[in-house]
């Protein structure tokens, strides 16, 4: 099923500029918003109007606004609302501002809409239908030279996150001598049109608010815009920002400059790396207790024991292995019912044990170490042979932790086979070479090392072919490069 959501972006055109014809023209009266912004009575008066008319037109619809944002979710159908973008910029005289709206459906942006009334310009697009400029269709300036290029960059962001106007500047002093211009509009209505109409050739925005955001996404996506976040990754929803390029080559360049390569000293050896993969069960969360009590207490159902070092060779071998061990050792094949019941024990105990879990189960340093990757915008993965790694992740509120998660849950082959490593770094588009891979267990180290990583082992583990071994994250010293 197409659909183009004509409907929609003829209804909320009419309403935005109705709304804007009635107070966007009145005195303005400005409160202090927060230490570094202001709010007017002319983004009130909008907000509530604009929301008003969705509700009467589309009851069932949710509303997602800059003001009185009256809904966080977004996985149903959602209209989001700015309604001025750049309120310092109208509030000083300044033309650099604008209304914008977007419509968000299973968590997709299917319309965009975006009003620069000091330049009497529309600009709007819908899902795989093109974008346009006062019913002009627009398209981005891919044949640009880097050389030539204009890119701007967002406000620097005020908020708790000091990291992350930090690799701003980084970013600006590294790329500005590469590029012809650097602009700084302090509107995202501004950044992403004038990319789409090929006005400028790049734009940063370091911002998680869908308001800001969502309106120019799909309005550069569909002027034929490379959409990434910092570090080049495609770009989701909760991402520290977003990278709009009219080429692969200016994207490139721009994410580049937010890259920062770090070496990290053990024992008087550095190692230099670009980004870190790590199994999850007992390396970053200490779970592997949880696992070697449920399996054992699988075994002791039959009358078996398992030692600590058994079972040390078998983590991350998968089930069937372990299983296939306990045959051995057990002396006889299991039928399909004796598999199936022990299965259920192991799995009974583990989630009993793990329904609690918390960051005080994590592996000491852990929760810091992954912290200092984000702020340094290393890229992360997770290439973990458990199923439960996504939910204890979660469990754990991690997940914006990590560029790319694969967990037990995917048919790729299990370690020591270098499969999973290889899909992982795939994925985040680097080399193995350039990749640190931290694992605690023998089947894991032989598959980073097969897929041509350079391995820490964690946890306690003793393993020649890891370059260190570490009890905890706390050995890890950082020195950038």
């Amino acid at each position: 099923l197409i659909m183009n959501y004509s409907d929609e972006l003829e209804f909320i055109k009419n309403e935005m500029f109705s709304a804007f014809q009635n107070h966007g023209k009145t005195e303005l009266n400005t409160v202090q918003k927060s230490a570094f912004d202001l709010v007017t009575d002319i983004d009130l008066k909008i907000e509530k109007r604009l929301t008003a008319a969705i509700r009467d037109k589309y009851p069932s619809d949710r509303i997602h606004g800059e003001e009185f944002s009256s809904s966080e979710n977004i996985d149903d159908r959602t209209w989001t609302i700015d309604p001025i973008d750049g309120t310092c910029n109208m509030a000083s005289g300044s033309g650099l501002y604008g209304m914008q709206c977007s419509l968000i459906e299973n968590g997709e942006i299917v319309l965009g809409i975006v009003y620069l009334p000091h330049f009497e310009e529309w600009i709007y697009a819908t899902k795989n239908s093109g974008c346009y400029c006062n019913g002009r269709q627009i398209k981005i300036n891919d044949k640009v030279k880097v050389n030539n290029a204009i890119v701007s960059f967002g406000d620097y962001p005020h908020n708790d996150k000091e990291y992350l106007a930090d690799i701003q500047h980084i970013a600006i002093k590294r790329l500005y001598s590469k590029i012809a211009k650097i602009r700084m509009f302090g509107a995202a209505c501004m950044d992403f049109s004038f990319v789409a109409q090929g006005r400028t050739h790049g734009t940063v925005v370091i911002t998680k608010n869908v308001w800001d955001i969502a309106p120019g996404l799909i309005i550069c996506k569909e002027a034929g815009a490379v959409l990434t976040n910092l570090v080049g990754l495609p770009y989701k929803f909760g991402d520290d920002g977003v990278v709009a390029a009219s080429n692969e080559i200016l994207s490139e360049l721009i994410t580049d400059s937010f890259s920062q390569k770090y070496e990290i000293k053990i024992s008087g050896h550095k190692y230099d790396f670009s980004a870190c993969i790590f199994d999850f069960d007992g390396v970053i969360a200490d779970t592997e207790k949880f696992y070697y009590k449920a399996w054992r207490k699988a075994i002791n159902s039959i009358g078996f024991d398992l030692t600590e070092e058994e079972y040390l060779p078998l983590k991350s071998t998968g089930r069937n292995n372990i299983l296939a061990f306990f045959e051995e050792k057990c002396g006889k094949k299991f039928t399909d019912e004796q598999r199936c019941e022990l299965l259920k024990i192991k799995d009974d105990d583990f989630k009993k044990a793990v329904s609690n879990i918390s960051k005080n189960d994590m592996i000491a340093g852990a929760e810091e170490f992954l912290q200092r990757l984000k702020c340094a915008q290393i890229k992360t993965g997770v290439a973990s042979s458990s199923k439960t790694a996504k939910e204890l992740i979660n469990k754990l509120s991690l997940n914006d932790m990590f560029g790319v998660m694969l967990d037990g849950q995917t048919d790729l082959p299990k370690k020591p086979l270098p499969d999973i490593f290889l899909k992982v770094m795939k994925m985040l588009g680097v080399e193995p070479a350039t990749c640190l891979v931290f694992e605690d267990s023998p089947s894991g180290i032989e598959a980073a090392v097969n897929a041509g990583a350079t391995v820490i082992a964690v946890g306690g583990i003793e393993d020649t072919r890891a370059v260190a071994c570490i009890d905890d994250f706390y050995e890890l010293k950082f020195y950038e490069d």
